[in-house]
């Protein structure tokens, strides 16, 4: 098997992986920044199997990537839990946009008129997830789940900085300062209530998942082209709701499910563009 194959397959893995995140959230009966701390301590120590010989270089893009990270963390763990599985991925995949703003913010790149029409049918998509009285998640829940979209793409920006180094780092330390943050809320939660075994046992299982897949999409992306890096991982948000709806039977209305569809097809219409225009 040729090294493009062998990365394909790893990009689809990891797109399965990630998509078992909101289902092992919904599973978990502990508070949800409770469950930020768990599940970032155990993916930590499964990132530090991964990064145990590396020495840990400081510098900007790795701390930008860690605080980003960190961000995402709690953001993605709050949502799915205040909101639906449905509601909470799909503001994640909104992230190439917020890509592009900050970009041109920080790069100084130019935003193009793709990225503005983008724009503004995602928006019109996001607030449908407003709009659905019927979707089962809560108006804090999805306030929440804006900032999934925006700290992945900050993510997303410091991890391609350090494409020639060991973007990984970025996630062993993001974790570990989500698992510190997280300490407090955790201590107080078990004071009311001690976490079931089985909560235990989840909270183990995701954190190593998502490290695994973290691993996998860092390693893939080396020897994928853009298109394949931008198109494989779309199963994520689609399998995501699948798997939450088999588990714990949470059903995102129809209106949800409608503007969910306008921000997928928007954002997958937009990076097909963006990779098949001419560069500069």
């Amino acid at each position: 098997m040729n090294q493009t194959k062998k990365a394909m397959l790893m990009m689809l893995l990891t797109a399965f992986l990630w998509s078992l995140a909101g289902v092992f959230i919904k599973l978990i009966e502990m508070d949800a920044l409770a469950i930020v701390c768990m599940r970032s301590f155990a993916a930590s120590l499964t990132m530090l199997f991964f990064i145990r010989r590396q020495k840990l270089p400081w510098s900007w893009p790795m701390l930008g990537g860690a605080l980003s990270y960190m961000a995402f963390t709690y953001c993605i763990i709050l949502s799915t839990k205040l909101t639906t599985s449905a509601t909470a991925v799909m503001m994640q995949y909104t992230a190439p946009i917020y890509v592009a703003f900050f970009s041109w913010m920080i790069l100084n790149e130019r935003v193009r008129r793709s990225d503005w029409v983008c724009l503004a049918v995602v928006l019109g998509g996001m607030c449908l997830f407003f709009l659905d009285k019927m979707g089962g998640g809560s108006i804090l829940g999805n306030v929440i789940a804006l900032g999934n979209g925006i700290s992945f793409a900050l993510l997303s920006i410091f991890l391609r900085f350090q494409k020639g180094g060991h973007p990984e780092q970025s996630i062993f330390l993001g974790g570990f300062l989500a698992f510190l943050i997280g300490i407090p809320f955790a201590v107080r939660s078990f004071q009311s209530q001690l976490p079931s075994p089985r909560d235990i046992a989840v909270l183990v299982i995701a954190g190593i998942v998502v490290t695994v897949g973290y691993r996998l999409f860092t390693e893939a992306s080396k020897s994928l082209t853009a298109l394949q890096t931008v198109m494989l991982p779309i199963i994520d948000p689609i399998l995501n709701p699948v798997w939450v709806f088999l588990a714990v039977g949470e059903r995102p209305g129809a209106v949800s499910l409608c503007g969910g569809g306008i921000v997928l097809a928007a954002i997958t219409i937009r990076s097909l563009l963006l990779i098949r225009s001419p560069q500069p």
